[in-house]
């Protein structure tokens, strides 16, 4: 039997699905278990090892025919693709000639395929109570699994000298600290000036230092962190040795990033605080906690907002850090 899954991004979307890999196996066990994913979803897939191959979006034509395609997208190209491949049974998203649809599913009811409507979709979306886990699992017929995600020897060694060339010591405890989300979800990103009086109340109180993390889009916002609270910036890195750094952290305090993702897949200790997207999407695995503020406008994905105060805004600095203090003790 051969199965191909198809989901290409985003990558913390990719490092999440999967959490479906080891239920895939446990039912197909001597199946052919092929993924197509983008460039950066391969990093995230390699050394993976319940994967057979992956294969990149470029490299599509080159398929064969798949007795199980599970489709995770809700591009109408990507539909058609799934179509194409499927010689058996499909399970998720596909294109029917040109519009997209889906097999039974609770996930793709509150997508921008649903069969309600977008409106509905996002009421259904905001109602949700249920993990992204859950959903694949009901949808695939598999039980909930953890990521599957695996550093290799050089990464970890990455990682530590990073850290140790900064200036940590092998045993000091690490609070990684990930505010930023990006140019594309800035609504997720905690102020500038509330994650500089955290990492001071975290020194303070709890004796710990932080390292402060993010990708090239957050080097200007925590440069001026580190500015004000003497705290060192891990500056850019590839993919895995960013996971490699995270590593290092005894825990993270993050926006739902892939900071966050990374932090799951290795088991880190995690204060995640939650705004436009939703909090009851993410499985933390008891790992830590999340802080979520009492609005009743959450889950909207708006990239903008004119509520004064906003999500962000509401959240507080003594709930982060109170949050942190739990978790780190």
């Amino acid at each position: 039997m051969r199965i191909l899954i198809v989901k290409l991004g985003a990558i913390g979307d990719v490092l999440r699905t999967t959490s479906v890999l080891a239920g895939l196996r446990e039912k197909y066990p001597d199946a052919q278990l092929d993924w197509l994913t983008s460039p950066s979803g391969r990093e995230i897939l390699l050394n993976n090892r319940f994967i057979d191959s992956v294969v990149l979006w470029d490299e599509r034509q080159e398929l064969p025919k798949y007795d199980l395609v599970i489709g995770l997208e809700d591009e109408l190209k990507v539909g058609k693709l799934v179509s194409r491949l499927a010689q058996g049974k499909i399970i998720g998203a596909y294109a029917d000639k040109d519009q997209m649809t889906y097999t039974p599913s609770a996930w793709f009811d509150m997508s921008a395929i649903s069969k309600y409507g977008l409106k509905k979709a996002n009421l259904l979306k905001q109602n949700n109570r249920l993990t992204f886990q859950q959903h694949m699992a009901d949808l695939l017929g598999v039980e909930v699994g953890a990521y599957v995600f695996q550093l290799t020897a050089e990464e970890i060694e990455y990682g530590e000298k990073v850290v140790r060339a900064i200036g940590f010591s092998r045993d000091e405890r690490i609070i990684g600290i990930n505010t930023g989300a990006g140019q594309r979800w800035q609504l997720k990103s905690l102020g500038i000036e509330k994650t500089i009086d955290l990492i001071k109340q975290i020194q303070k109180r709890l004796g710990l230092a932080s390292l402060i993390l993010g990708g090239a889009d957050e080097q200007e916002r925590n440069d001026i962190i580190t500015k004000e609270t003497g705290m060192p910036n891990s500056d850019s890195h590839s993919l895995r040795n960013f996971a490699g750094i995270i590593n290092q952290c005894h825990a993270l305090v993050s926006s739902d990033s892939l900071a966050m993702h990374f932090g799951i897949a290795l088991q880190k200790r995690l204060v995640v605080f939650f705004g436009p997207t939703s909090p009851y999407e993410i499985e933390l695995y008891d790992l830590g906690e999340k802080v979520v503020p009492p609005l009743d406008c959450l889950t909207c994905y708006k990239k903008t907002c004119d509520r004064k105060p906003n999500c962000m805004e509401e959240i507080s600095v003594k709930e982060l850090f109170e949050a942190v203090q739990r978790v780190v003790r």
